[in-house]
């Protein structure tokens, strides 16, 4: 085999790397000897602490306004660190409690970072009960955010996150983590943002900003079970059995994008599941394909977008069946081969559709850029959301169509490559 595509392939990515690195280090001296600004603060009286981490210019999102407003209705310290700079920041004032803000070095991890050495200093973590890790990487829709908010600071697990990510090794979504009292005192944890070292390139900041925290925090809970997600498979699972009409119309949640390689749920390939554990071919037919052919040639194609559906389908292809035991199978199925694919990947991405309609107020807006979602899929979410909140999200999504249309030559390279 050639040499030279893997050469041509290679070198793309070593100029990116180079590019990205340079880029980072460049970052790094602007930012260095700049401290953070803290433009204002209310004295903290051992209220649950929001610690958000932003990066707004001008003036801050519509939904990332209505955040705010509603973690200080729940009576929660709201601590904002941008990046960037907003033109009036006093006039959040009754919104945000304290608002810092940084060289734009470090990217999220960045101003976690800052967050949480203001609180150590400040010595708030003495009184504060709980503490919620935000970022403005999502959009925050109003159906759902206050029940969600309060789930997630009134809940007795020691770390909760929103959900969970079993890609290299499992942890956490840093974008939504709340912390109880007793992981935040520890020496371990705090040690940690002590010690974290800020970088702009992106593997790097996942390596040990978002993995890294995940093992802390699971080295500081108490016992395994103190260390979760809200929406985690035990959760969906619960669900789909509780539900049984839920579950008919499955496939209104379904991600339909192709880009990405995790294994998506289908009622085909329920139908799959079914054929193989439960339908005898006539010996007629050689195999499933020759099935397909006959099936073709009879025209008995069935368009299915319910489970129901495709109990009746079935129902046509089988000479005897017990309709009761059928419909239990096609149902068992369908949940089973849901569930199998809800743990593949990041399940925010490859579930926003289903969680966010099961009451996740929360969507990635780099879902359409990283080829998670389609456009269609981020239509599903759309229709989810009230006529101005669809606007604005369709405006935030689409302005960063998938990468791989639109970037070129070394920013191409290091888009498949993860770096940017």
């Amino acid at each position: 085999m050639s040499s030279v595509p893997k050469i041509s392939d290679a070198l793309p990515y070593a100029v990116a790397h180079s590019i990205i690195s340079a880029q980072s280090v460049a970052a790094r001296v602007k930012a260095a000897g700049k401290k953070p600004i803290v433009h204002f603060g209310q004295p903290y009286r051992g209220q649950k602490i929001l610690l958000l981490a932003l990066y707004e210019k001008g003036r801050l999102r519509p939904d990332i306004e209505n955040l705010v407003a509603t973690a200080k209705s729940l009576d929660m310290y709201v601590l904002a660190v941008n990046t960037l700079s907003l033109l009036d920041p006093d006039r959040l004032r009754d919104k945000i409690d304290c608002y810092i803000e940084r060289p734009n070095f470090g990217r999220d991890f960045g101003s976690y970072k800052a967050g949480f050495l203001h609180a150590y200093r400040n010595e708030w973590m003495r009184q504060c009960e709980r503490l919620l890790m935000l970022n403005d990487s999502l959009f925050y829709s109003k159906s759902n955010l206050e029940p969600f908010l309060r789930q997630m600071i009134d809940t007795r697990i020691e770390v909760l996150g929103a959900t969970e990510n079993h890609e290299i090794e499992h942890h956490v979504g840093s974008f939504c983590i709340s912390i109880g009292q007793s992981i935040l005192q520890q020496n371990q944890f705090r040690r940690y943002w002590e010690n974290y070292s800020n970088t702009d390139i992106r593997p790097k900041v996942i390596k040990r900003g978002e993995m890294k925290l995940s093992k802390t925090l699971r080295g500081c809970v108490s016992s395994p079970d103190q260390f979760a997600a809200r929406f985690n498979l035990s959760w969906l699972a619960s669900r789909l059995t509780e539900d049984r009409e839920f579950l008919s119309r499955i496939s209104e949640f379904y991600r339909v994008c192709e880009i990405n390689g995790w294994k998506r749920p289908s009622l085909k390939a329920a139908a799959g599941r079914l054929m193989n554990k439960y339908l005898h071919i006539d010996p007629g037919l050689a195999n499933i394909e020759a099935s397909i052919e006959a099936n073709l040639e009879a025209k008995t194609i069935y368009f299915v977008d319910r489970v129901e559906g495709l109990i009746k389908a079935i129902e046509t292809w089988v000479k005897e069946s017990n309709v009761e035991n059928l419909k239990e199978r096609v149902f068992e199925e369908v949940k089973n081969d849901l569930m199998e694919c809800f743990l593949s990947g990041s399940q925010i991405h490859q579930n926003n559709i289903l969680l966010h309609h099961l009451g996740m107020p929360l969507v990635k807006l780099d879902a359409l850029y990283r080829g998670m979602l389609s456009v269609a899929d981020v239509e599903s979410i759309a229709h989810q959301l009230s006529a101005q909140e669809s606007n604005d999200f369709r405006r935030l999504m689409f302005s960063k169509p998938y990468g791989g249309n639109y970037l070129v030559g070394w920013k191409r390279a290091a888009f498949y490559r993860g770096l940017i």
